[in-house]
């Protein structure tokens, strides 16, 4: 017989020790820490998932954010149904539209609030924020886009190692549904446990915490049964929360069945039940794991607009109204969700006749004179915050201990003004020529600094980087 290691024998002889990182010898960083296309990306690079993040460089929208959607300053109700858009001053592609609502999604969940918002131990800070990545063509009509809130949920993705949403969630059910069915002692004794995160949150360890709690299977659903209903008379009868009452109070593992036997992608019956599942269904559930508020930060809405039919256009926004802020439901009763759309300036005009029709104009004007007053507009940016951005990579690379934080190193700083005027001072094409120039230094040897002089030889013989269409950085 041949052996069946020799050619790994071999080619395991031939292989090379480790190169040494040319961007570590030559400039102190771990890698080239610019994206060489910024488009959001929920995976694992820090450059493009949201890890990396100015908060100087929108802090005055950020604070606009909260005032607006989350607690006015006025005392005045938040706005319910808004808007994220770009001042025309800003240009149009690339000003970070995506980061900004990923941003916005990790505060709220978080609880991160801005100070004289309501300590730590307000319930009201107590809520659920989704951004909604929507694939033009996928979600075209609107049972699509409450699919994608629960594939949103209960994805698969981690967010740069942080848990995902649905394990939170999943948390917060059952120990509401504990602290329910157990005193006080009994809910101590419980709180000692040494995985008791991890026995809430998977399948696995959770029937032994209930078993050593005293609770069959029998009596914790009849408790989640009652809860949810007592939650939502209009539940009866739901199947989702039938599903999530037979899964011991898991969204994640509700999901997942529904994705074995068909019924997360059946189109159907997301058309004829879809609304029911959402709105008398998962609403109940964040109520009882105490979400007291469900933000929908759907990104790239003029990317479904601009694939619908003036049909698809008017029954996707008459359900949008009906579904999330009118139709009777315990959602709407509560008036539970927020909703904040992403959209281009150029798109305005074309939505604002829709919009007027099917009756969303009376709760969210947005005539060219008002739409301001709901909506959080990016302004551009300027040379100090751009560069701030710049350096905010840079300072993400760095190798520990190095002594260059928060200055232009590698760079010289002409050399950062080239690469901006470059780019524009959008955040999308000035990270990508920064990405280009350092590049090129490495593939040269350059020594640091990186001089103005040799920024601006290697942009003259640069290309101009297009208008994209996609608007995901």
């Amino acid at each position: 017989m041949t052996n069946p290691f020799s050619r790994h024998q071999k080619l395991n002889a031939t292989l090379s020790p480790t190169p040494e990182n040319p961007y570590r010898a030559l400039y102190g960083l771990r890698d080239n820490p610019f994206p060489a296309l910024a488009l959001y990306n929920a995976g694992d690079d820090p450059r493009v998932n949201g890890e990396i993040y100015d908060a100087e460089f929108r802090a005055e929208e950020e604070r606009q954010f909260f005032d607006l959607f989350v607690k006015r300053s006025t005392g005045d109700d938040p706005v319910r149904i808004g808007f994220l858009r770009l001042d025309p001053q800003a240009g149009g592609r690339g000003n970070g539209k995506s980061i900004f609502l990923h941003r916005m999604m990790m505060r709220l969940n978080a609880r991160d609030w801005p100070a004289g918002q309501g300590d730590t131990d307000d319930p009201e800070r107590s809520v659920l924020a989704l951004h909604l990545l929507p694939s033009p063509r996928s979600q075209s009509s609107f049972h699509q886009l409450l699919r994608l809130v629960f594939e949103t949920l209960c994805g698969e993705e981690t967010d740069a190692g942080r848990p995902r949403l649905v394990q939170q969630v999943d948390r917060e059910i059952r120990s509401a549904l504990l602290v329910h069915l157990l005193d006080a002692e009994a809910l101590s004794e419980l709180a000692q446990r040494p995985n008791l995160e991890e026995e809430l949150t998977t399948g696995d360890g959770f029937p032994e915490l209930l078993a050593d709690a005293g609770i069959d299977a029998p009596r914790w659903r009849r408790a989640a049964e009652e809860l949810l209903l007592r939650i939502s008379p209009m539940s009866q009868g739901n199947q989702f929360v039938r599903d999530l009452v037979e899964r011991d109070g898991s969204v994640e593992r509700t999901w997942r069945a529904w994705r074995l036997h068909g019924r997360a992608g059946s189109d159907p019956l997301w058309r004829k039940h879809g609304s029911d599942w959402f709105a008398n269904g998962l609403v109940p559930a964040l109520m009882l794991a105490g979400y007291r508020r469900l933000y929908v930060l759907l990104d790239e809405f003029e990317k479904i607009y601009v694939h619908q039919t003036t049909r698809q256009r008017e029954e996707f926004l008459d359900l949008f109204r009906q579904v999330f802020y009118e139709r009777d439901s315990v959602a709407v009763r509560r008036k539970y969700v927020v909703s904040v759309l992403s959209i281009h300036p150029s798109i305005e005009t074309y939505l604002q006749a829709h919009w007027q029709r099917v009756g969303l104009d009376g709760m969210a004007p947005i005539a060219p004179n008002e739409i301001a007053r709901i909506a959080v507009t990016l302004g551009p940016a300027t040379p100090r915050l751009t560069q701030h951005l710049l350096v905010t990579y840079m300072d993400h690379f760095r190798v520990p201990g190095d002594r260059h934080r928060g200055a232009a190193y590698p760079f010289e700083s002409d050399a950062l003004t080239h690469i901006m005027d470059k780019g524009r001072y959008y955040p999308r094409n000035t990270l990508r020529y920064a990405h280009l120039v350092l590049q090129h230094a490495c593939a040269q040897q350059q020594p640091a600094p990186i001089t103005g002089a040799f920024a601006k030889r290697f942009l003259d013989g640069t290309a101009d980087l297009p208008d994209e269409d996609d608007e995901q950085a």
